[in-house]
């Protein structure tokens, strides 16, 4: 990468969000994949120094991130405040924010920050389903944007419809784990929508690609870069993306996995 200054890195990052349209939506829910980009962390002082760059722009025009914060706490307790995720800089950059936002899912959590980051907070206890935080984004001039990660390698909105259409390789499962905010007890008994293990030969592992397709097919992703080098900024609208995952789904309910199993009643 030829960029040596921050100057330099922060203009191409302008140059390509704005390219894509990205400053037109107020909430972006943001996937990154540093193994390009990452290359240029070494001219900030810190990794702090480094995430702020590549959000910054968003932030200064008073636009809302989202990044997912998944602990996947299964049991004993979650807190909101406290417990720590494992994904990546980003995502842990966000909850070392001052005024981040988080929601209370014990297993898929995420963090907002900006305006509008509030939307998250106090959501329902089905991480894909009713007043969830995909269905509390739908309407809300929201976006997602995809910085180093190729489109293809998945987007956790297609549980969301998979929940809403009923997916037969998916169950309900609810856990006991203890959600609290520092000393406050909210609650327990957060559900999700989860792939069955039930049937031997099936793992049901998701596959996104043919998603992937009609959404560039349709012309309804706008990208600069690379794929194949991780250099792509690709930018997609939310209510857009979710009506056309619907309608693959109910033309094929099995569009998401690899796997030709549909669970007829026996």
């Amino acid at each position: 990468m030829a960029i040596v200054l921050p100057t330099d890195f922060e203009q191409m990052l302008n140059e390509a969000y704005r390219s894509v349209g990205a400053f037109d939506a107020n909430i972006l829910y943001i996937y990154t994949d540093f193994r390009y980009f990452g290359n240029s962390a070494t001219i900030y002082k810190n990794r702090n120094e480094f995430c702020n760059a590549i959000v910054a722009p968003f932030l200064d025009r008073g636009k809302t991130i989202i990044l997912t914060t998944f602990t996947y706490t299964a049991e004993g307790r979650f807190d909101v405040l406290g417990s720590r995720t494992n994904l990546g800089a980003m995502n842990k950059w966000i909850l070392e924010q001052l005024g981040a936002k988080r929601s209370e899912h014990p297993l898929f959590s995420y963090a907002a920050f900006g305006p509008e980051a509030g939307f998250i907070e106090n959501i329902g206890k089905s991480a894909f389903g009713y007043d969830s935080v995909f269905a509390r984004l739908q309407g809300k001039r929201a976006a997602f944007l995809h910085i180093g990660r190729p489109v293809s390698m998945g987007n956790t909105a297609l549980h969301y419809v998979e929940h809403m259409c009923g997916a037969t390789y998916r169950i309900h499962t609810a856990f006991r784990t203890e959600v609290f905010r520092g000393e406050h007890y909210i609650g327990t008994d957060y559900s999700a929508f989860l792939r069955r293990r039930d049937l031997p030969g099936e793992n049901f592992e998701f596959d996104f690609s043919k998603a992937t397709a009609k959404l560039y097919d349709k012309k309804l992703i706008n990208q600069v870069g690379s794929d194949i080098e991780l250099s792509n900024i690709s930018f997609y609208w939310y209510d857009q993306t979710i009506d056309c995952l619907l309608d693959l789904f109910y033309k094929d309910p099995r569009v998401f996995i690899k796997s030709n199993f549909i669970g007829y009643k026996s």
